[in-house]
């Protein structure tokens, strides 16, 4: 399992991008739109270790959970519009 999310430089982005509990595709893609560059890649680095977490977890609920928010901030991510 990757160990990046663990590094200081990734726990600093992460103090300067709050990220809700989507409740549904359509907030997540609206919240996700208005990103900088930076947000999204710590946005991005977020989702990965929340799949891997979906992935090991051995509680059903806690998976199905961790598994839509991970899919959720992956919709986030994807709504990402590079500014020129």
């Amino acid at each position: 399992m990757k160990q990046w999310h663990k590094g200081a430089a990734y726990k600093e982005a992460l103090k300067t991008l709050l990220i809700p509990i989507f409740l549904s595709t359509e907030q997540a893609m609206e919240w996700g739109s208005h990103l900088s560059a930076k947000q999204h890649a710590t946005l991005f680095q977020t989702q990965c270790a929340l799949s891997d977490a979906a992935r090991v977890e051995s509680n059903s609920q806690r998976k199905l959970d961790l598994a839509m928010q991970s899919q959720l901030m992956r919709e986030a991510a994807q709504a990402f519009v590079v500014q020129s």
